[in-house]
């Protein structure tokens, strides 16, 4: 098992998504921003901090992978599911692995993930 963690301030989000409004595209797939239209920036944050635990899963981080490669979006329980594409889940493979979980949580000035990969 391979653990991933990340925590980041809702604020610093809210700041880099409003000085580059085009960083919702770059960050999020068009899945991920429909299921978060309409929510508030904490749910975004707790997302990139998924993806940013899920990366380091994988022991990549970015390296040869892109946000998009990364995919969290939430069942209708919902409980965030993590949808990886095949360069992705080459890595989890080449670590032994078949997925990876992530839980997500916030509070009002933080955002916090942590993915396994099992």
């Amino acid at each position: 098992m391979y653990p991933g963690i990340d925590i980041i301030e809702i604020e610093r989000v809210a700041q880099a998504l409003k000085r580059q409004p085009r960083l919702f595209e770059r960050l999020f797939t068009n899945r991920e921003r429909e299921s978060l239209q309409g929510k508030g920036i904490q749910s975004y944050a707790a997302r990139f901090a998924g993806k940013e635990a899920v990366l380091k899963t994988l022991g990549t981080g970015l390296q040869g992978l892109s946000w998009h490669d990364v995919e969290i979006i939430s069942n209708p329980e919902g409980e965030p599911i993590v949808y990886l594409s095949p360069g992705a889940m080459n890595h989890v493979s080449t670590r032994g692995g078949s997925q990876v979980r992530v839980s997500l949580a916030h509070n009002r000035t933080q955002a916090m993930a942590f993915a396994i990969l099992s």
